[in-house]
């Protein structure tokens, strides 16, 4: 008993000495929350054989986001981060982490490498996906569907100038129906920063059925001059079954001007099309962008910060956005976005 006491503690020595690096555990738990008003009718054909009560004007206030946030440090090496929806999930009771986005621990190897595991972003580029949901007002087709949270884990790379990071992931595959299924998602991401252009570009392999994979590749482009931002995302996806690699594709551009500190105006707009087979196709390769889909938006919208000082916590928002359905929407929206820390340390 006493010799395998001794073996066990010389081979948890090393482990001994990267847990001895340890700094004062840090720990930040905060809120954010999102109420919008909302005013849509609809204008443009009519005649279409749809009820025209399906059609009637809609207006009121809603809750759009509620969200508990906690990120630290256990260690000099050891850091996690949890953002969790404050509402009830009304999946499978065995979906344990149904309402949270991500939970996950990160372990940095040294400067430059890291590991991490849990629930995470799937590592998708595009600057519309990157985006916070809470700060995205109105969106693309495949940004409305997609699945982006799950279980895996990854491996990263940063740069020695902290300008670029490289990142490889392994999780279930955002086509999963059920738990244990056997379905993966390999993914590729460089974030980069090169000035006045951030990329975002990715390539990912998901799998929409045992041994079928859809290809994505993602690139995600952001332009800097002075107080004007471009956003500009191209996502092709194709099936290694698919006939034409180009007919199943989206592309979102989102234009930003800080007139000061306070106040920010933006156009957004985009186009989804999956024509890589016949509508209503019973075995789609693509399950986010359905075949047949051809998805126009457009919109514009005004961002205000009353508080100069804490910008990032007190946000007033105004937007108007329609689409290229039949009969056309119109929307036009307010709200307030606001954080509250309740604890740092």
């Amino acid at each position: 008993m006493k010799k395998l006491f001794f073996i066990v503690a010389a081979a948890l020595m090393p482990l001994g000495h990267v847990f001895s690096q340890e700094a004062d555990p840090k720990v930040s738990v905060k809120f954010d929350a999102r109420l919008d008003g909302t005013y849509n009718f609809y204008t443009g054909d009519r005649n279409n054989g749809i009820e025209e009560d399906d059609f009637s004007d809609e207006f009121g206030f809603s809750g759009r986001y509620f969200k508990l946030l906690v990120d630290g440090n256990i260690s000099d090496r050891f850091s996690y981060s949890i953002r969790h929806r404050m509402y009830l999930d009304n999946g499978s009771p065995k979906d344990f982490f149904g309402s949270t986005d991500w939970l996950y621990l990160k372990y940095k190897i040294n400067d430059r490498f890291f590991i991490s595991g849990g629930k995470e972003v799937i590592c998708i580029g595009g600057y519309e996906y990157d985006a916070a949901p809470i700060d995205v007002y109105f969106w693309s087709d495949f940004w409305n569907n997609v699945k982006p949270f799950q279980i895996g884990v990854s491996a990263g790379y940063v740069s020695p100038d902290n300008r670029h990071t490289v990142k490889f992931q392994v999780t279930n595959s955002p086509f999963s129906t059920r738990s244990l299924e056997g379905l993966f998602a390999y993914n590729a991401i460089w974030y980069g920063n090169f000035g006045c252009f951030s990329p975002i570009y990715s390539v990912n392999f998901m799998e929409y059925e045992r041994g079928r994979f859809i290809n994505y590749i993602a690139l995600g482009n952001k332009f800097t001059f002075g107080k004007l931002a471009l956003e500009l995302d191209y996502m092709n996806r194709a099936s290694t079954e698919q006939d034409n690699f180009f007919a199943d594709f989206s592309i979102i551009s989102r234009l930003a001007y800080n007139i000061d500190d306070r106040f920010m105006v933006f156009a957004k707009g985009g186009y989804d099309q999956n024509l890589a087979q016949e509508a209503g196709d019973p075995v789609p390769y693509d399950r986010f962008v359905l075949p047949g889909v051809e998805y126009g938006f457009y919109g514009v919208g005004v961002e205000y910060y009353p508080i100069r000082k804490l910008k990032n916590l007190l946000r007033l928002h105004a937007f108007w956005y329609s689409n290229n359905n039949q009969p056309v929407p119109q929307s036009f929206n307010i709200g307030i976005r606001w954080r509250m820390t309740v604890f740092e340390r």
